[in-house]
């Protein structure tokens, strides 16, 4: 499959059309994936509670809203995202799915349609090099745009081929310690962050959903990046692995905005943090930058 198919793939996944089996090459950190509306009928629901043996009265025959339609299955949303990956060709080199955690935000009723979109949040190719996992946050809507479900699952994806890219993939491969080591030599380049941490000495921390990464900084120049330092971090700066992505690979460096919107969540030294704000979001241009030029190679 060449660059014309992976070109091919970007346009399906941005209109809905079903897109061409894509490997772990072909997905990219930031890239969404949409598509068309299912609906869950009655049948569908009928059919799911036999097959589950969940044939409560509340999903089969009336259900405790006004309007008394029954209520779908949580987990039915869940298998249909799975399905609507497969008929969307996204499952053709799946060769396992796994680490999937899925919040029911609100009911879903029989005889509403759902939207899902699907964004990579992470790709790591495997040290085995012939595949990589790729990460995925899901929001699930209905017919009215209401978030129903949010959830996200990783897959082990098969490569098209078996090189070690993972140099040339660095600049999406966060927060892993080699783009946090990567991101602090170009730091020392950013004549932004010299300037705002030039009298500052302190540790920077990023927490992307789980992991974390931290920046130890000594008037204007970070000593050492990695996933730890002896003193731990000043302050921390948390976002879900969905948000970062969206920051990181988005059209423009919109991070205030988020903060505004309670996007991200600062844990230590709040003080220090509003000290050294102008330092983040240099931090997050040149970390942007980065991600740029990994995804134009």
């Amino acid at each position: 499959m060449g660059s014309s198919t992976t070109e091919a793939s970007r346009e399906a996944a941005a209109s809905g059309e079903r897109a061409e089996a894509p490997y772990f090459e072909d997905f990219e950190v930031g890239r969404v994936y949409t598509g068309p509306a299912r609906t869950f009928s009655a049948a569908v629901v009928a059919a799911f509670a036999e097959v589950s043996g969940d044939e409560a009265a509340l999903h089969t025959e009336r259900g405790p809203s006004a309007d008394g339609r029954p209520l779908v299955h949580g987990p039915l949303g869940l298998a249909g995202f799975f399905g609507w990956h497969h008929d969307r060709g996204l499952s053709v080199n799946v060769e396992a799915a796994f680490d999937t955690h899925w919040d029911f935000v609100a009911p879903i009723h029989v005889g509403d349609s759902v939207t899902y979109e699907m964004t990579v949040t992470r790709t790591r190719r495997t040290s085995a090099l012939r595949n990589g996992v790729v990460g995925r946050h899901v929001v699930v809507r209905n017919q009215h745009g209401e978030i129903v479900q949010v959830g996200r699952t990783a897959a082990l994806v098969t490569a098209r081929e078996v090189v070690d890219d993972r140099a040339a993939r660095l600049g999406r491969a966060f927060p892993s310690t080699q783009w946090a080591q990567a991101l602090a030599a170009r730091l020392a380049d950013s004549a932004a962050f010299t300037r705002a941490t030039g009298t500052w000495d302190g540790t920077i921390g990023l927490r992307f959903g789980g992991d974390l990464v931290v920046f130890r900084v000594y008037k204007g120049r970070v000593l050492e990046a990695g996933t730890r330092t002896p003193d731990g971090p000043t302050f921390v700066v948390s976002a879900p692995d969905v948000v970062w992505a969206g920051l990181l690979t988005g059209p423009q460096n919109d991070f205030t905005k988020r903060t505004m919107r309670d996007e991200f969540e600062v844990e230590g030294s709040a003080y220090e943090y509003l000290r050294l704000t102008s330092a983040i979001v240099a931090l997050v241009e040149e970390a942007r930058a980065f991600a740029r030029a990994e995804g134009t190679r």
